[in-house]
């Protein structure tokens, strides 16, 4: 039971009606910096679906749903919520056994580029309706890490500061499925507002580890050793929340994180971390799923500021 087998028939069934598609314009394709396009749906499927849960007195509640069912809560759409994520439900049960392969656009180191996205139209066509961006970014992973593992992001003494927490365990931050993170924060500076903000990335399997065949992982980690980068497939989000400690001028850290669900390269992905290389991550990440706000310091500008570090993010790879 495998999600990349879905895709590609998906994919494939609606390869040979792409150039009609396209011209009906259910996607539109916009390159918004070098390695960077954004993709308008029009009109989608909706396999993969954000949707939110407005509770009395509280801020809403993020989901994830795939093939209509909720599988992870991915945090909250409030300016000082911080970030988490939870497993509601195994998301290998959303998942169907149908046999076919992916394009080779999505598995294959090449430009992310106007001409690519269109590859990957019938595959946009498999999100709901709304924007995404289209890009490619490289995570050196640790872990991964489970749910109560203190050596992960969530235990993290500079994390609880920021947000005033005194237990993870008692916040339910904790994720109830394994995930990588990355070794390393990046780094960006603001020197006016005199703020260090270390950015985070979060990988999560849709696959449990125990369901991967050993013999796939050791065959792409004989690749990945002898120089080939396959790439492994995520559906992205974003999220840059500004606490009430940095906005009162209490701590003068922040965090903000990427998140991606593993689409497609499941054993791909055991086999970097096995041999110790950055993953290089074909992102579609949705507007919807993300939130960007923005310090004082920084104007009102958004849409551009969170174009912008996407930008980045597809120049550091």
């Amino acid at each position: 039971m495998h999600i990349a087998n879905l895709l590609g028939k998906i994919y494939n069934e609606g390869r040979q009606t792409m150039k009609s598609e396209t011209a009906a314009h259910k996607v539109e394709l916009t390159p918004l910096a070098p390695g960077l396009v954004k993709a308008k749906v029009v009109q989608g499927k909706g396999l993969f679906r954000v949707g939110s849960e407005k509770r009395h007195g509280e801020a809403s509640s993020v989901f994830f749903e795939l093939n209509g069912r909720r599988t992870f809560d991915i945090g909250n759409d409030c300016d000082t919520c911080h970030f988490w994520f939870r497993a509601v439900d195994d998301p290998s049960a959303a998942l169907q056994k149908k046999a076919a392969n992916l394009p080779k656009a999505i598995q294959m180191p090449r430009p992310v580029d106007e001409a690519m996205a269109k590859e990957l139209v019938p595959l946009l066509e498999l999100m709901e309706r709304g924007e995404y961006f289209v890009f490619e970014t490289s995570v050196n992973l640790s872990g991964p890490y489970q749910s109560e593992d203190e050596g992960s992001y969530f235990f993290n003494s500079e994390f609880m500061e920021i947000w005033d927490i005194e237990d993870p365990k008692e916040e339910g931050l904790l994720s109830g499925w394994e995930h990588y993170e990355s070794q390393r924060p990046q780094i960006f500076r603001h020197e006016d507002a005199g703020i260090l903000e270390k950015q985070y990335d979060f990988v999560i399997p849709l696959i449990p580890r125990a369901a991967l065949k050993e013999e796939y992982v050791k065959l792409y980690q004989s690749m990945i050793e002898g120089g080939d980068r396959p790439r492994v497939l995520v559906y992205g989000f974003y999220q840059r929340a500004i606490p009430s400690t940095v906005k009162r001028g209490q701590n003068k850290n922040l965090h903000s994180f990427f998140g991606g669900f593993v689409l497609d390269g499941h054993h791909k992905l055991a086999a970097y971390r096995r041999s110790g290389v950055p993953v290089p991550l074909l992102v579609v990440l949705s507007q919807k799923a993300s939130k960007y706000f923005l310090l004082k310091e920084e104007g009102t500008g958004v849409r551009a500021k969170f174009e912008e570090r996407l930008a980045v993010l597809a120049a550091a790879h």
